[in-house]
């Protein structure tokens, strides 16, 4: 079995891929070819763990691509189907395919037909990104979709929300491509390259709530439960000022860090925190998530992230039990702070 951390650092530096300009068939199998090959010459080669992969892929890498696909064919033939080994050569067979046909085929049997082992879902974001590079965006989206429904812990999210980003304005739907944003956002704390580059896409999400148009951004449902909030306390009207290092209150159950006409309470002691963005429209909708799973929120700025930080508990034996449990909803890296 390979080690997970090898293959999301194979996800994270093959995320680039060529769109094609043109739709014609001999420039669309060419452009799936190049894309293909771009994203192999940027993959670790430990991301194959059998020395033999390992040797083809090196083969291929060198320009003898011929002789790499002949040496994964013969291990291919000399495996059997029900053998753990069997998705992986299937997978590595795709990445050194000649064909974008034969890429693509390698790639579905690895989901279909291995669909429990640890390359099923590097198998569907790359159909993704090769549906995405022909601009067939319907079938990017389902494969993507695919990914976050029956993988919702893979450590792939991340680069699925940029692809699924994309897909999703290029449909000219934003609604789902700022929520795959704000998900890939929350899961991308430890790469902050990722992490920017998902920041600067939802960036249009953030204009958008600016423009009131952005229909289930948490700016706009935070002005339609005012009439919900305690009546001495006013509802912001705006976002936060960019330095402000309060908690932001955005919402019905929210516990405000910040002093309001409400009497005075003792602060809990613990929190979790379960994201830190670099957009606080991103932060809002992370928080809405934990709310969506019966916590309240609180969103503080500190060195430039919008950090969300979930519940109230009086012991920190109550919140690493809620660290727990918010990894196996959300995923990502919840850790327990102390509060003065």
């Amino acid at each position: 079995m390979r080690d997970r951390g090898d293959r999301v650092a194979a996800g994270q530096r093959g995320s680039n891929y060529l769109i094609p300009r043109e739709r014609s068939d001999r420039g669309t199998v060419a452009l799936c070819i190049i894309g293909m090959a771009t994203l192999l010459a940027a993959t670790p080669l430990r991301a194959q763990s059998d020395p033999r992969l390992i040797e083809a892929v090196r083969t291929a890498q060198e320009g003898q691509s011929d002789s790499a696909r002949a040496a994964v064919q013969r291990l291919l033939a000399a495996t059997p189907p029900t053998d753990t080994l069997y998705p992986q050569i299937l997978y590595t067979g795709a990445m050194v395919a000649g064909e974008a046909a034969q890429m693509r085929r390698s790639l579905q049997r690895v989901v279909v037909e291995h669909g429990a082992s640890s390359w099923a879902d590097d198998a569907l974001l790359r159909l993704a990104q090769m549906d995405y590079a022909t601009r067939a965006f319907q079938a990017a989206a389902r494969n993507l979709e695919k990914l976050r429904g029956d993988y919702p812990l893979t450590p792939l999210l991340p680069q699925a929300a940029y692809w699924a980003a994309r897909t999703y304005f290029d449909l000219d739907n934003p609604t789902l491509a700022c929520r795959w944003l704000a998900d890939g956002m929350a899961r991308a704390q430890e790469n902050l390259e990722l992490q920017n580059q998902l920041g600067y896409l939802y960036q249009r999400c953030d204009m958008r709530a600016a423009g009131g148009g952005a229909p289930g951004q948490r700016d706009s449902r935070a002005d339609t439960t005012g009439g919900q909030r305690d009546s001495g306390q006013a509802a912001p009207a705006q976002r936060a000022p960019a330095d402000t290092s309060r908690a932001v209150d955005r919402a019905p159950g929210r516990e405000p860090d910040s002093l309001s006409r409400r009497p005075a309470a003792p602060l809990p002691r613990f929190r979790v925190q379960i994201s830190a963005v670099a957009t606080p429209g991103a932060a809002d909708d992370v928080a809405a998530k934990a709310e969506g799973l019966g916590y309240s929120a609180v969103i503080v700025r500190e060195r430039g992230l919008y950090k969300v930080r979930a519940g109230a508990f009086a012991t920190r034996q109550e919140a690493q039990a809620a660290a727990q449990k918010l990894k196996a909803q959300l995923g990502g890296s919840p850790f327990v702070i102390a509060e003065p």
